[in-house]
């Protein structure tokens, strides 16, 4: 009879392009996930949910639900009787609607480890483990903030240097003065690093960091960094394009001393010390973001670092090149591994959820420069195509940990929420409906709209809402004439013809009621839904998850390896994301969530009658049984009552 798995590893990942990582798999840049996949099955044809988008895609990997069923319905929600402008980010626990599968299985006795999973903060286990989940990464707190604001616990990245960058803090080098533990020389200099603490969810008190700069036989070729202006406060000496160890301090903020951990890595040191440049990773806060309070502190990274933002902002900004972000981003993998590995050893457990974001960010950042229809050098597209492939290398050392460390019993689950495409033309179906008379802006500079008289307002990344009286604050489209207008907001977007390119921007619109075919239904969706071609707008969101342009596509990625599940197998069927949680279930007899909507994936099962197998072999032992039981009774001549089995 065939095994069961007896624990479930499911490691995310955030929109990466799933053929590109079969291809670097199977050409061997790829340990770790070749292993998988030659050990069990690829779904070559995974669909996501729409919109193809992170909080309501992998809620509905982890409840087995629809988009409309579990209530996450866009990356941000809006809430009904509320503004049609007002809206908040969607990673509050509490405004799931569906049952998550580590809530089932703790029906039973199981106990789960949750790490970075968005979306799933406060809590919702009472015995188990959770790191994060209150945004993308950890020490990132997005729930229920306006779209774009990302508070994190203490600070975003800082970057210090005698340019002038954007966001940048830019610094003076001066003769050094007043430092203890030292005897200064006359070509001795010295930085002031002003912390800055853009972006803190906390008021954190201000403070300085202090480089000292030496002199060499060729030049100043090293800084020293220290809390203050004394020698024995220095947390490392640097070279010249060289990282810090993981550095540790505590922060005074409104909330009592933090203590966090950073790394930096001194960019930039001019012979002459006239350019100057240190990056510094967000500070990120070893407390507040785990469940039990203190298991975040007991992990030890000798190399990593629970961050967020992982150099997103600082490689959007410039003020890091490709390589240095790929340098980062294994920092987050190498912490995800080490919590990983060291809570599979300290804590008893059966399951296992994360997610990785970087895919995301790099594609957001990078798609463009990739593609070579949106990208014409191949210097350009070369430094990219590496910065890719090593992040990727990133995520497969972090996989190969994992997995390893999770034993052979284990059933691995690698899945995304959604692909990723190049930016391209670009689109704004307000403009659209502007155009219809449909939507009118007091300040149209500012994109104040005049509410007396817009009947539709776009909102989120697939919806139109009709300004409906009686149901939103300032509507004035009155019930009899709904229809009347969602048909005209309908023939607007069909319609529409993009002038610079010829091409129909809008594949798909319908009204909320026909939206069930797509998994989308009840309050918490717009009155239409509306789906964007490929040419057209940005790396995914309003596209279906069909669509793809050149290297790009929006199919997600699943690869599943364990037992019970076959050997070697590129399945060709379709395969949604709400079949994930009930072959889960099926293969490691699970209760099913109470609102699971998804089917088996019998077709990647090396069993797909298992369960009937298994009760025709219980059947058979019950009659072997019987038979012995009623052969030794007879021995005894004794036949006054029935055997009792």
């Amino acid at each position: 009879m065939m095994r069961r798995p007896t624990k479930l590893v499911l490691i995310g990942l955030d929109a990466p392009i799933a053929p590109r990582v079969y291809r670097f798999a199977m050409d061997g840049e790829l340990p770790a996930i070749k292993r998988l996949i030659e050990n069990g099955v690829y779904a070559e044809n995974c669909l996501v949910p729409f919109p193809t988008i992170t909080p309501p895609n992998w809620t509905t990997i982890v409840t087995g639900a629809t988009v409309g069923t579990h209530g996450i319905t866009c990356f941000n929600l809006h809430k009904p009787g509320e503004p049609l402008d007002k809206i908040v980010q969607a990673f509050d626990s509490r405004d799931v609607k569906a049952e998550f599968i580590w809530n089932a299985a703790e029906r039973i006795g199981k106990r789960s480890i949750i790490l970075n999973y968005p979306t799933t903060w406060p809590p919702t286990i009472t015995d188990g483990v959770q790191l994060g989940g209150m945004g993308l990464c950890l020490n990132e707190w997005q729930i229920g903030v306006p779209p774009w604001g990302v508070p994190m616990t203490l600070c975003d990245e800082q970057m210090f240097c005698t340019d002038e960058l954007p966001q940048a803090t830019q610094v003076v080098v001066r003769r050094a003065s007043g430092w203890k533990g030292i005897e200064l020389r006359p070509d001795d200099l010295e930085v002031e690093l002003p912390l800055k603490y853009r972006s803190a969810k906390l008021k954190v008190k201000p403070k300085s960091y202090f480089v000292l700069l030496r002199k060499g036989s060729n030049g100043y070729d090293h800084a020293l960094l220290a809390k203050g202006k004394d020698l024995n406060t220095v947390m490392e000496t640097l070279a010249v394009e060289q990282w810090s160890k993981v550095l540790r301090d505590e922060f005074e903020t409104e909330e009592g001393l933090m203590e966090a951990v950073f790394k930096c890595k001194l960019t930039r040191l001019s012979r002459d010390a006239n350019e100057f440049a240190i990056y510094f990773t967000s500070l990120c806060a070893l407390d507040g973001w785990d469940y039990p309070r203190g298991v975040a502190r007991a992990i030890q990274s000798e190399d990593g670092l629970p961050m967020p933002r992982n150099g997103f902002n600082a490689l959007m900004l410039e003020w890091i090149d490709p390589k240095t972000f790929v340098e980062i981003v294994d920092m987050q993998h190498k912490w995800y591994a080490d919590a990983a590995t060291q809570l599979f050893e300290r804590e008893h457990w059966d399951l296992f959820f994360m997610q990785a974001h970087c895919p995301d960010f790099a594609y957001h950042a990078f798609a463009t420069k990739l593609d070579p229809l949106t990208c014409q050098d191949e210097d350009v597209r070369k430094q990219y195509e590496d910065a890719e492939l090593g992040f990727y290398r990133s995520i497969d050392g972090m996989i190969g940990r994992i997995s390893e460390a999770a034993g052979e019993d284990a059933l691995i689950i690698i899945v995304s929420d959604h692909g990723a495409k190049a930016t391209t033309n670009s689109f704004d179906v307000a403009d659209v409906l502007e155009a219809a008379g449909l939507l009118k802006y007091a300040d149209r500079q500012r994109r104040i709209v005049d509410w007396n008289e817009t009947k539709a307002f776009p909102q989120r990344a697939a919806y139109i809402y009709v300004n409906l009286r009686g149901r939103d604050p300032d509507g004035i489209v009155e019930p009899d004439e709904y229809e009347a207008v969602r048909d005209k907001v309908i023939e607007a977007l069909y319609n529409y013809t993009d002038p610079k390119t010829g091409k129909k921007p809008i594949v798909l619109a319908i009204k909320r009621e026909d939206a069930r075919l797509i998994g989308l239904h009840g309050e918490l969706v717009g009155d239409i839904v509306y789906a964007v071609s490929p040419l057209f707008m940005a790396q995914h969101g309003p596209h279906l998850p069909t669509a793809e342009f050149g290297i790009g596509s929006m199919k997600g990625l699943l690869i599943m390896c364990g037992h019970g599940v076959r050997k070697g197998v590129v399945l060709e069927r379709t395969v949604w994301l709400t079949d994930i949680v009930p072959t889960i279930c099926y293969l490691m007899e699970l209760p099913i969530p109470a609102h699971c909507e998804g089917a088996i994936i019998y077709q990647a099962l090396e069993d797909p009658d298992l369960a009937m197998h298994e009760k025709q072999q219980l059947q058979r032992n019950y009659e072997r049984l019987k038979r012995a039981f009623e052969a030794n009774i007879s021995l005894t001549h004794t036949y006054t009552h029935e055997p009792q089995i």
